[in-house]
C-alpha cells in the first residue's frame, strides 16, 4: 500500500515539475509522471525481493542446521540405544530450538509489511505452520484468521484444527472452496486424504468414497487408491493415512507407531 501511495506522489511531483516547462506538451508531462511511478515501483520491488531473499536464506540455513543436529542425535542414539521416551524428548527439544530461531528470523520481515500488503499474511502463514510443529495450538488458532491458505500443508493444518474443534460444517465448506485450487497431483494428496479421514471418523462412508474418487482423478497416489479400495469393500477399519509419513503425522491427529528398540 505504501509503495502505491509513494509512487502516486512521485508521479504527481514529476507531472507538476514538467508541466510548466515552455514547449513541453501536457501529454508528455503525464507520460513522465506515469514513467516515474513505474520506475519507482520496480525499484521498490527489487529492493524488497533482495531483502526477502536474504531473510529466506537465513531461514533455510537455520532449517538445515537444525536438521543436521537432529540427524546427529539420531545417529548417536543408534550407536548408544536409550529409551524411546528420552530419544523423542531430545529430538523434540532440538527441533523446538531450531523453530524458535526461525520465529525470531521471521520478525525481520516486519519493516517490509508497509511496502507489500500481502507480505504480512504470507509471513503469518509461515509462523502459524512453525507454531503448529511446536503444537502451540492456542497461538495457531489465534493466528489462522490472519493467514492465507494456498499450499496443501497449510490447508490441511486449517482442516485439522477445525476437526479438533469439531467445526465439521466449516470443514466441508473450507475443503470444497480449496479443493478447486489443488490441481497438481502432489498438492491434492494430503488435503483429500485428510478430508476422507475426517469423513470416515464421522461414518460418512459414501462421502469419503466420493472424495477419494475425485482425488483419483487428480493423482495416482497409492495411499488414496488403497484407501478408496478399502472403503468400497467396506473395510472401514483398514482406512489409514500412515503411509503418507511425516506429512500426515505433522498434523498431530495420530501418533506414529514406533518400532521397538533393541537393547
Amino acid at each position: 500500500m505504501l509503495t502505491m501511495i509513494c509512487a502516486v506522489i512521485l508521479g504527481l511531483i514529476v507531472y507538476s515539475a514538467t508541466d510548466p516547462i515552455p514547449g513541453f506538451h501536457p501529454v508528455w508531462s503525464i507520460v513522465c509522471g506515469f514513467a516515474a511511478m513505474t520506475v519507482f515501483q520496480i525499484l521498490v520491488s527489487l529492493v524488497l525481493r533482495r531483502k526477502s531473499l536474504k531473510i529466506t536464506q537465513m531461514i533455510q540455513q537455520t532449517m538445515m542446521e537444525t536438521q543436521a543436529k537432529i540427524q546427529a542425535r539420531q545417529n548417536q542414539f543408534m550407536r548408544k540405544p536409550t529409551s524411546q521416551k528420552i530419544m523423542l524428548a531430545t529430538l523434540e527439544k532440538e527441533q523446538n530450538e531450531g523453530i524458535e530461531k526461525i520465529l525470531d528470523i521471521l520478525n525481520l520481515y516486519k519493516p517490509l509489511y508497509l511496502w507489500n500488503f500481502m507480505l504480512k499474511k504470507q509471513v503469518n502463514t509461515m509462523r502459524m505452520m512453525f507454531l503448529y510443529q511446536q503444537k502451540k495450538f492456542d497461538q495457531v488458532d489465534e493466528l489462522m484468521p490472519q493467514c492465507v491458505f494456498f499450499d496443501s500443508q497449510s490447508i490441511a493444518m486449517k482442516m485439522a484444527r477445525l476437526y479438533e474443534k469439531k467445526e465439521f460444517t466449516q470443514i466441508d465448506r473450507f475443503f470444497k472452496k480449496k479443493a478447486r485450487r489443488l490441481r497438481k497431483p502432489d498438492d491434492a494428496v494430503l488435503p483429500y486424504s485428510l478430508y476422507a479421514w475426517i469423513l470416515v471418523k464421522q461414518e460418512r462412508y459414501d462421502d469419503a468414497i466420493s472424495t477419494l474418487n475425485n482425488a483419483k482423478q487428480k493423482t495416482s497416489n497409492e495411499v488414496i487408491a488403497k484407501n478408496w479400495e478399502m472403503l468400497v469393500n467396506k473395510k472401514y477399519k483398514h482406512f489409514s493415512n500412515a503411509q503418507l509419513g511425516d506429512a500426515w503425522y505433522a498434523l498431530a491427529l495420530e501418533n506414529p507407531k514406533l518400532p521397538k528398540m533393541q537393547q
